[in-house]
């Protein structure tokens, strides 16, 4: 936990040196979930062509910002998925740390979706998953570039994005079994799961709120700039429901992190249909407002550059609240 001094630094720093986004990242994020949400991948379904369509994306995205490849040759960290003869993928690439370092920070999002459902009397049987997760993947994409065209970091970045989500957290456990750095050295998983596209907020919240000791942290981070930490009581029912719960049942810090409802200066927005998760109605409708993204993406950054500087001090206090029952 930080003492009052370091809070004070902390503090100064983040009011008097804002991280300043490239002007294109929300263009970036709007044109990566336009490719991963559209119909051309068909959901991106578990051994379908459309997921393995969105790994090609991903991996060439990966590539073109200059990320390492884990085995020489490709980002592909293959994995056998339950009734299925063809391996799934996690895409996995990192930036090694400006000088030696052990330890390193995993950013991950899942690329998978539901694919194709057909059921009697429904018209649209693609599940595009925009919210679930193409924009969460365009974010892990964003935040590989940035770091890629910053400093070296002082400790290793892996960038994850997982498969196998949707039915089981199959990627993201098969990570923490085969990771590219020790886990005893990971010092936090940051994981992207839906992404604001509501416009502007000043409150979020953490998954998960207990069985962790960070959170207190975090929220003496971010209050500074304005920002309100307000955890709906409902957060405690997801402890296993998203691939955090991987690396949380094996002790490594991790988190999610989502917008709230506090529109700037405090007001409650007006409910959005943005489209239902898991229904055919999750993609890209009028009333997505991209010019809350790049606040995220800030929140991220902030917490990843804090922890880049302060990776001791945190961990898991109760492992089994995220273990499958």
């Amino acid at each position: 936990m930080m003492n009052l001094n370091q809070r004070i630094y902390w503090n100064s720093v983040l009011l008097l040196l804002p991280f300043v986004l490239h002007t294109q990242s929300k263009d970036n994020i709007k044109t990566h979930t336009e490719f991963l949400a559209s119909d051309k991948l068909e959901g991106r379904g578990t051994g379908s062509r459309g997921i393995r369509l969105a790994a090609n994306y991903i991996s060439e995205q990966f590539k073109s910002v200059g990320l390492r490849q884990i085995d020489g040759d490709s980002f592909y960290q293959k994995f056998l998925f339950p009734g299925e003869s063809e391996m799934e993928s996690n895409v996995v690439g990192f930036i090694e740390a400006g000088t030696p370092s052990k330890k390193s920070m995993v950013f991950m999002a899942h690329y998978d979706g539901l694919g194709i459902q057909r059921e009697e009397g429904q018209t649209d049987t693609i599940y595009n998953g925009a919210r679930d997760n193409a924009v969460g993947v365009a974010a892990l994409l964003e935040l590989a570039r940035l770091f890629k065209n910053a400093d070296a970091p002082r400790h290793n970045l892996v960038f994850v994005a997982t498969a196998g989500e949707e039915f089981g957290l199959h990627g993201s456990q098969f990570y923490v079994n085969h990771p590219i750095f020790p886990n005893e050295d990971t010092i936090i998983c940051l994981n992207i799961d839906g992404f604001n596209v509501s416009g502007p907020r000043e409150d979020y919240f953490v998954f998960p709120r207990q069985g962790v000791d960070f959170i207190d942290e975090i929220e003496t981070l971010l209050t500074p700039l304005g920002l309100h930490y307000i955890s709906p009581d409902w957060v405690d029912d997801l402890n296993t429901n998203f691939d955090t719960a991987s690396f949380l049942a094996k002790g490594i810090p991790a988190l999610t992190l989502w917008t709230g409802n506090r529109l700037k200066g405090g007001k409650i927005a007006e409910p959005l249909d943005l489209g239902g998760i898991h229904t055919p109605k999750d993609e890209i409708n009028d009333n997505w407002n991209w010019d809350g993204v790049e606040d995220h993406l800030r929140l991220y950054k902030r917490i990843a550059d804090y922890f880049l500087e302060h990776p001791n001090g945190i961990s898991v206090t109760d492992p089994t609240l995220f273990m499958k029952q």
